[in-house]
């Protein structure tokens, strides 16, 4: 996406609240977002934050490293991913950062990145 455009961001019950719903989404809803990109910011690729994540301190992500910070910021911003849905994101991170299939993210591979869609 570029800044100043829009989507239609369409999410099916089984990835939104499924069978049981939630408040006031009752279930098997489908949920629509409209979404605007106001702006694009550089995300936290700080070598501390390489740091953060490399729990082992060797200089490598693995996806159990990834994941556990994940799930780790999510829960600090209050948002509940399932376990599903967490490898999916790892695998979608994995697959556009591990430049040389090896499964892992190195240091020189974590890097800025801006991929048009």
């Amino acid at each position: 996406m570029c800044v100043g455009e829009k989507r239609k961001l369409t999410i099916p019950p089984d990835l939104a609240y499924g069978k049981e719903g939630k408040g006031k989404i009752p279930p098997e809803s489908t949920l629509i977002f409209n979404v605007d990109l106001l702006e694009i910011r550089n995300g936290p690729r700080s070598h501390e934050s390489f740091q953060e994540m490399d729990l082992n301190d060797d200089w490598k992500l693995s996806k159990q490293e990834v994941k556990i910070y994940l799930k780790k910021e999510f829960e600090k911003h209050g948002a509940v991913v399932n376990d599903t849905q967490h490898d999916a994101l790892v695998e979608d991170i994995f697959d556009k950062e591990d430049e040389d299939s090896d499964g892992f993210i190195s240091a020189r591979e974590f890097t800025y990145k801006h991929d048009e869609l």
